[in-house]
C-alpha cells in the first residue's frame, strides 16, 4: 500500500476535497469544509485592544485594553505620556543589600543587587574616593578619606615591593620624607645599608612579629662612623612592632641600627634587633654618645638576640631607659651601657635599666667599667678614680644562665635593687650573679642563686652598702674585700661551698690585675650565715684593716666545725654581739696546747664559760690562732716605697714554706698576698722586698694575734686561776700577780698590745667573801692600806650603830680641831709621850683625851 508521501500532489484544494480521517476504529473520508466547520476563520479584535493570555494555563486569546498614555494607531502602539522622571517617583528608604539596581548590560536591561553594584566600584579605574567622609572609630568628627589616609602612609605608597628581595630602602626613605608615620605590612622589606634616616621626625609602625626590615647587603656609603646598616639622626624617632634583621649572612663589622647623637628623643617599642655581625660593632641597637645633652630615649618591650657583640649598646647617653626587654643569645653582653672616653669627659647619667630578662649572654646586663684610665692596656689599670656611670637604677631584672655575670655594674651612685640572678657562670672558673665594682652605691634586696663562683662580688668597691640580699649556693657568697668603707648588712647567705663572706686585703681580676686599693673600714653587720661541711663563715685575709664584725648570726650545720665560723688574719678587727648556733656563751675547758695550759675560745665569741680548770690558765687563744700557730698568717706593709713594676717578697725565720706575692699599684707596694703560710715560724721572722723600685718595707705576723681592744668575758663556773708570769699571749693585770676567779664569778679581758689585759674581775686573791658571811682580805705581799680621801675617815659601824666611830690620823693634837663621834680614835703622827693616841669621850671636837 503506498504511503502518503508516495501519492501524487493535488493541483488545488476546495471545500469539497476529501481527506482521510480515522474515526471510531474506521478510516473514513471527510471534506475540507467538514474539517473547518466550527473553527474561527477570522479574529474580531475590539478597537484599542490587543490580544494576549491573561489567565493561567492554556486559554484562548483575550482582548487587553490599552492603558493611559498609550495609543494604538493601526499596527503601532505608542506612548503619549511625558518622559520617565525619577524625581516624580515616590520617596524611598536607604537601599538594602538585596535591593535591585537597573542597568543596561550587554545590550540588554538587567537588575543588579545594591551590594553587587557597590562591590564593583573598586574595580573601576580612576574613581577618586578621597573626598568620601568617614568618622574614625571612637572619634567625634567626620573627615575625608584623604585626610584619614594622611594620618600614616604605607611604604608601598612609595613603590616598596615587600618581597624580601627588591631593595626597598629608597621607598622607605621617601615614605619617611613625607613627614607622616610610615606603616609596614606583614612582609619582609629588603633595606640595603647604609640607610640614613634624617629629618625632624620619623615614625615607623609595623605589625609586631610580622613586619621585617632585613639587610640584603651593606654596600652604600653612609654618614655614620663607624658604618651602620640603619643610621638614625632624626631629632625624634619612634619605631613600633618592627623586626630589624641585620642578616647574619652579611659580613662586615658594622653597627646594625645606630641612634646618632643628633637624635634627642626616641621611643622604640615592641621591636626585635637580631643577627648583627662584627666582633667590635656587631650590636643589635646602638646609641652613640650624646652627653652632655639630656636626651629622652626609651626602649621598651623589645628583643635583642643572636648579635655577634651586644644586644643593645649605649655609649655616653643621658636619661636612657631600657625596660621590659629581652636580651638573649648574644655574643657578649645582652644590655651594655658604658662610656670608654679616655679624656673622662663623656659620662652616662640618669640611667634606668628595669624589668628586663637576659639569658645566654656572656653578661646579662653590664653597666660601666672598672678601668680607671678607660684604655685597654696590659695589664689593665683598675680603679674607682674615673667613674663612667653617674647615677643609675638597675632594678627588677631577671638575669639567668649567662656565661660570666648576671649583672655587672661599675660607677658612682648606682642602685642595684630587686634583681633575680640565677644560675649564672655555673660552668665558669670566675663570674658572679652580681658584680659591683662601684663607689657610693647600694646593692639591696636582690635574689642570687645557683652554683656560681661568686654570689655578689663587690671586691674593690668604695663607700658601697650591700644589704638585705639573699644569696644561695655560690662558692663565695659575698666577696666584699679589697675596698674601702663598705658595709655588708642584713644579708641572708646560705649553702655556700667555699666562704659565705670573704674579704681580701687587695682584690684582683681573674687575670691577676689588682684594683689599686688595700681594704680598710669594712663593716660586716647583722648578716645571717649558714654553712656546712668544710665551708667557712667569715674570712678576712692578708691583714685587711679596721674590720667590724658585729651582730651576725652564723649557723654551722651538723658536722661542720664551729671554728670555721670566723677566720680573720688581721690585727685590727672589732667583734661585737655575734652568735654561732644561737649560743651566747660557749662552754669551754682549758687543755694543754704546745706546752701551755690553754683556754681555746671560738673566734667570734664575746663570752665563754669555763666548766673545769685543773691548773692555772697560761694562754687564752682563739681556735684560729691555735690552728695557725707557727704560720705566717699575713704580712703588713709598713712603707709602700716607689718605682716598682716588679717585686719579690722573701720571708726568713726559723720556719719554712711561707711564700707571698706583692701587689703593685702606681709604683707602690699596696699589699702582700700570702700564697703559703708555711710552718714552724717564731717571733723573729723577717720580710725582705726586692725589685726594680725601692724603699718598701713590711713586717710578718706569725700566728693570729690578739686583736687590739678585743673583748672577752669569761664566766668561771669553777674557781679558775689565770697566770701572769709565763703566759702567752701575755695575761696582764694591775696587780702584776696571778688572778684567781672564784666559782660563779667572771673576768673581762681586753686585747692590748698583742696580749690580754684583765679589765674587770672579782679580786678573790685579795678580798674573799666567805660562806659564813665574813670577808677575808689578803695581800700577795705587803700591807693592807685604807685610804679615805679628803675629809673622809675609816668608820666602824654595826647593824645597830648607824653612826659608828671613826678611826682618824693626823698631825698635832685633835683637841678643838677635829670633830668626831664618841668612841672615835685619833693618831697623832708627830708622836710624843702622852700625845700620840687620843680617844673621843663625847661627840664633838672638845672632848678628846690623850691616852698614850
Amino acid at each position: 500500500m503506498p504511503t502518503i508521501g508516495q501519492l501524487p500532489l493535488a493541483g488545488s484544494v476546495s471545500d469539497g476535497a476529501e481527506i482521510a480521517v480515522y474515526q471510531n476504529g474506521q478510516t473514513l473520508a471527510a471534506t475540507r469544509a467538514q474539517f473547518l466547520a466550527g473553527m474561527q476563520t477570522a479574529l474580531a479584535v475590539p478597537q484599542n485592544t490587543v490580544l494576549g493570555g491573561v489567565a493561567a494555563g492554556t486559554a484562548a486569546p483575550a482582548p487587553i485594553a490599552i492603558g493611559a498614555n498609550l495609543v494604538l494607531s493601526g499596527s503601532t502602539l505608542s506612548a503619549t505620556a511625558a518622559p520617565f522622571v525619577v524625581s516624580a517617583l515616590p520617596a524611598g528608604v536607604v537601599p538594602g543589600a538585596a535591593d535591585i539596581v537597573p542597568l543596561g548590560q550587554g545590550g540588554a536591561n538587567a537588575g543588579v543587587s545594591y551590594a553587587g553594584f557597590l562591590a564593583g566600584l573598586g574595580g573601576v579605574a580612576g574613581v577618586p574616593g578621597g573626598n568620601l567622609v568617614a568618622t574614625a572609630t571612637g572619634a567625634l568628627t567626620a573627615r575625608t578619606l584623604a585626610h584619614l589616609a594622611a594620618n600614616a602612609v604605607s611604604i608601598e605608597d612609595f613603590g616598596a615591593a615587600g618581597d624580601g628581595v627588591t631593595d626597598d630602602s629608597a621607598a622607605l626613605l621617601a615614605a619617611i620624607g613625607s613627614g607622616a608615620p610610615v606603616r609596614l605590612g606583614a612582609k619582609t622589606y629588603a633595606i640595603a645599608g647604609e640607610c640614613d634616616i634624617a629629618g625632624a621626625n620619623c615614625v615607623i609602625l609595623g605589625v609586631p612579629g610580622l613586619s621585617v626590615l632585613q639587610r640584603p647587603a651593606q654596600s652604600k656609603a653612609g654618614t655614620s662612623t663607624p658604618g651602620a646598616w640603619i643610621s638614625v639622626s632624626s631629632a625624634n624617632f619612634h619605631a613600633d612592632g618592627v623586626i630589624f634583621d641585620a642578616n647574619s649572612a652579611v659580613a662586615g663589622d658594622y653597627m646594625a641600627v645606630a641612634i646618632q647623637a643628633g637624635c634627642a628623643k626616641s621611643l622604640i617599642t615592641r621591636c626585635v634587633f637580631k643577627n648583627a655581625q662584627g666582633a667590635t660593632h656587631g650590636h643589635g641597637l646602638t646609641f652613640l654618645a650624646s652627653d652632655p645633652a639630656v636626651t629622652a630615649h626609651h626602649v621598651d618591650d623589645c628583643e635583642f638576640s643572636a648579635n655577634a657583640a651586644h644586644g643593645i649598646y649605649a655609649y655616653a647617653v643621658d636619661a636612657l631607659s631600657i625596660t621590659n626587654c629581652r636580651a638573649h643569645d648574644n655574643g657578649v653582653n645582652g644590655i651594655y651601657v658604658d662610656s670608654f672616653d679616655p679624656t673622662f669627659v663623656l659620662k652616662v647619667r640618669a640611667l634606668h635599666v628595669v624589668a628586663n630578662s637576659c639569658w645566654n649572654n656572656s653578661v646579662g646586663i653590664l653597666v660601666g667599667n672598672f678601668v680607671a684610665n678607660n684604655v685597654s692596656t696590659t695589664p689593665l689599670l683598675y680603679g674607682n678614680a674615673n667613674p663612667d656611670i653617674l647615677g643609675a637604677v638597675v632594678a627588677a631584672n631577671n638575669c639567668f644562665s649567662n656565661r660570666e655575670y648576671g649583672i655587672y655594674v661599675s660607677g658612682r651612685n648606682i642602685l642595684v635593687s630587686g634583681n633575680l640572678c640565677t644560675n649564672n657562670s655555673t660552668t665558669a672558673v670566675f663570674g658572679a650573679g652580681i658584680l659591683c665594682d662601684t663607689g657610693y652605691c647600694k646593692v639591696t634586696g636582690n635574689m642570687v642563686a645557683g652554683a656560681t663562683p661568686f654570689g655578689i662580688d663587690c671586691g674593690g668597691s668604695i663607700y658601697t652598702e650591700v644589704d638585705n640580699n639573699y644569696i644561695n649556693g655560690a662558692a663565695v657568697g659575698l666577696n666584699i674585700g679589697g675596698g674601702q668603707y663598705c658595709l655588708a648588712r642584713s644579708n641572708f647567705i646560705q649553702d655556700c661551698t667555699g666562704v659565705a663572706v670573704n674579704a681580701e686585703n687587695v682584690e684582683a681580676s681573674g687575670a691577676g690585675d689588682n684594683f689599686g686599693l688595700a681594704c680598710t673600714g669594712l663593716s660586716i653587720v647583722g648578716n645571717w650565715i649558714n654553712y656546712s661541711g668544710g665551708a667557712m663563715g667569715i674570712v678576712v685575709r692578708d691583714g685587711a684593716q679596721n674590720i667590724l664584725i658585729k651582730d651576725n648570726i652564723i649557723e654551722a650545720q651538723p658536722g661542720a666545725p664551729q671554728a670555721n665560723a670566723l677566720s680573720a688574719y688581721t690585727d685590727t678587727v672589732t667583734l661585737r654581739g655575734n652568735l654561732v648556733n644561737y649560743t651566747s656563751r660557749v662552754k669551754v675547758s682549758p687543755a694543754m696546747v704546745n706546752g701551755l695550759y690553754t683556754l681555746t675560745v671560738p673566734d667570734l665569741a664575746d663570752a665563754v664559760a669555763v666548766t673545769q680548770a685543773s691548773a692555772p690558765v697560761a694562754s687564752i687563744m682563739t681556735a684560729a690562732a691555735v690552728q695557725a700557730a707557727g704560720q705566717v698568717t699575713f704580712i703588713k706593709v709598713t712603707v709602700q716605697g716607689l718605682g716598682y713594676t716588679t717585686a719579690t717578697v722573701t720571708i726568713s725565720g726559723t720556719g719554712s714554706g711561707a711564700a707571698a706575692t706583692p701587689w703593685i699599684s702606681g709604683g707602690k707596694i699596696i699589699g702582700i698576698q700570702m700564697t703559703s703560710f708555711g710552718a714552724g715560724y717564731g717571733a723573729i721572722t723577717t720580710v725582705t722586698i726586692t725589685g726594680d723600685g725601692g724603699g718598701a718595707a713590711a713586717v710578718a705576723q706569725v700566728g693570729v694575734p690578739v686583736w687590739q681592744n678585743r673583748e672577752l668575758a669569761i664566766d668561771c663556773l669553777v674557781a679558775t686561776e689565770f697566770a701572769a708570769g709565763g703566759s702567752s699571749p701575755p695575761q696582764s693585770n694591775w696587780t702584776g700577780a696571778p688572778i684567781t676567779v672564784p666559782a660563779g664569778a667572771s673576768i673581762d679581758w681586753i686585747g692590748n698590745a698583742g696580749g690580754w689585759r684583765a679589765a674587770r674581775f672579782t679580786q678573790g686573791d685579795y678580798v674573799s667573801p666567805n660562806g659564813d658571811g665574813s670577808v677575808t682580805i689578803t695581800t700577795q705581799a705587803g700591807d693592807v692600806s685604807l685610804k679615805p680621801m679628803g675629809g673622809g675617815a675609816v668608820r666602824l659601824k654595826s647593824a645597830t650603830e648607824a653612826t659608828g666611830a671613826a678611826e682618824l690620823i693626823g698631825r698635832g693634837s685633835p683637841l678643838n680641831a677635829v670633830s668626831a663621834p664618841a668612841g672615835s680614835t685619833y693618831r697623832n703622827l708627830n708622836g710624843g709621850v702622852g700625845a700620840s693616841f687620843w680617844v673621843a669621850q663625847a661627840a664633838g671636837s672638845a672632848n678628846w683625851v690623850a691616852v698614850a
